[in-house]
């Protein structure tokens, strides 16, 4: 196929693609291979409605793949007899509501180079395929959500057929949560790692590529709710771009899911919900800023002892040592305290290494489940990656005087770096860098492209951030005792 030329770009920047602006919608050569990914359950009435509406799309029938993936059904879906683009039914046993898994079947057999996942009670656009695989078509990490729109399910039983044009007076409300949040982030060009709330599932089309290094639908999920938003953290910890792409319109009969349970009964489940995602996603939309999780923490912080680990330590303008000057000196445990300390005080939901030789007194810190030893600093498992790494070079803390660390201030200021677009942020005090933090986005893209730095770096001042070197002998018992 005759595309634009693959290109990183950094951040979430999903609008720099090349001609994502420019290019005509609708160039054969550009579309790629496209597998519609249906989960279903004993709705054959929908899937007749979803069928026909793909038969309608404007993308060529050559590049479409259909896989319905039955979730159980007492009877198989019966299919047309004919069908203009190539069809075919995988199933798995009925063992509760598993559309996640089902989704996770049906892309074990797709073969196209962009998935779109429809659900079976979703009727879409004429355009909606050609416009959902824009930004695939131009970047193997896009995935796009669609905008699923609701209509009065009495149009139905009025000859209207799917492609037609809605009537207004037949449109429901959109739901508002929503608009918002595409409204506020510029249809997700503004996102962070908290906007996994904003991917739907029932609307979502994303790039073979990333779709499998991420991971795909967890099929371990057993009720209503919850894995797209689980896969769409994976998908930005991955270096996703995430995008909502309003034209891409598919419409469900009905009204959203607010609007059609009891009050009390839904927010059962989505407190359910909640509480299963709590342990799946490190954003602090999922568990706050507080909790920490033993497998996967938000923020992982290494502190390099003396001499231990500057290697890997060390950094464009060079380490500071322990004592804030050029060479790594020993300023003993008090400093090592302190520093971790205040550290676990920004990050309170954090894991803690100390890479070398602890100095003789500050054991203390073994005690802390959050805190581990270390001979050398590790480079984290593809895939099992914190959302960033804080590499700490120099004992490090607040200011003298000032208040101690503020959790949510530092959560705050990490979330606008991530809509920023920095990946990696170096930390620098008078003699060069202290500290750097690296996210799991900055080292997937390395992975993925092949270079050491695919993404942008940013520099921030450490006393502009309110920190400064521990010293040589800060006062301990003054750090506790909250007086200095």
């Amino acid at each position: 196929m005759n595309r634009p030329e693959r290109t990183p770009v950094p951040g979430n920047r999903w609008d720099l693609l090349p001609d994502v602006v420019s290019s005509p919608a609708g160039r054969d050569a550009e579309i790629p291979a496209v597998s519609v990914v249906v989960p279903y359950y004993r709705d054959q009435a929908g899937l007749d409605l979803l069928l026909a509406a793909l038969a309608r799309q404007d993308l060529p029938a050559s590049r479409l793949q259909v896989v319905i993936a039955d979730d159980g059904s007492p009877e198989p879906p019966h299919l047309p007899a004919r069908s203009p683009f190539d069809v075919q039914v995988v199933r798995q046993p009925d063992a509760g509501f598993r559309a996640s898994a089902a989704r996770a079947l049906g892309a074990s057999v797709a073969e196209g180079e962009v998935l779109a996942f429809l659900d079976g009670d979703m009727i879409p656009d004429r355009d909606y395929l050609r416009r959902a695989v824009r930004l695939p078509s131009r970047s193997p990490e896009a995935v796009v959500v669609g905008r699923r729109r609701h209509l009065d399910p009495a149009l139905l039983r009025t000859g209207w057929r799917p492609g037609d044009v809605v009537p207004e007076d037949r449109v429901l409300e959109d739901p508002q949560w929503l608009e918002r949040a595409y409204a506020g982030s510029r249809n997700l060009l503004d996102a962070d790692s908290t906007a996994y709330r904003f991917i739907i599932s029932a609307v979502l089309t994303v790039s073979r590529r990333i779709h499998d290094e991420a991971g795909g639908f967890d099929p371990s999920f057993v009720g209503y709710g919850g894995e797209d938003w689980e896969f769409a953290h994976r998908l930005w910890r991955a270096g996703a771009l995430l995008a909502h792409e309003p034209s891409a319109v598919a419409w469900h009969a009905g009204p959203d899911f607010a609007g059609r349970e009891d009050p009390l009964a839904a927010r059962r489940v989505k407190n359910r919900e909640a509480l299963v995602l709590a342990g799946r996603i490190s954003a602090p939309t999922a568990r706050g800023w507080s909790l920490g999780s033993r497998t996967r923490p938000r923020v992982a912080v290494v502190l390099v002892m003396p001499g231990g680990g500057a290697r890997a330590g060390a950094t464009a303008g060079g380490t500071v040592g322990m004592d804030g000057s050029d060479a790594v000196g020993d300023s003993g445990a008090a400093a090592i305290v302190v520093c971790a300390d205040a550290l676990l005080q920004a990050f309170p939901g954090a894991s803690l290494t100390l890479v070398g030789e602890v100095p003789a007194g500050a054991e203390v810190l073994v005690g802390d489940p959050r805190v581990s030893v270390a001979s050398e600093v590790a480079e984290p498992t593809a895939g099992d990656e914190p959302d960033w790494t804080l590499t700490v070079t120099c004992p490090v803390r607040p200011v003298r005087g000032t208040a101690r660390p503020d959790a949510a201030d530092v959560n705050t200021r990490l979330l606008a770096a991530e809509r920023a677009g920095w990946d990696r942020i170096e930390v620098t005090g008078s003699a060069g860098t202290v500290a750097t933090l690296v996210s799991s986005r900055a080292r997937w893209r390395c992975r993925r492209w092949g270079t050491d730095d695919p993404t942008a770096t940013t520099v921030a001042d450490l006393a502009g951030l309110g920190w400064e070197p521990t010293g040589e002998a800060p006062d301990l018992e003054a750090w506790w005792g909250g007086w200095g």
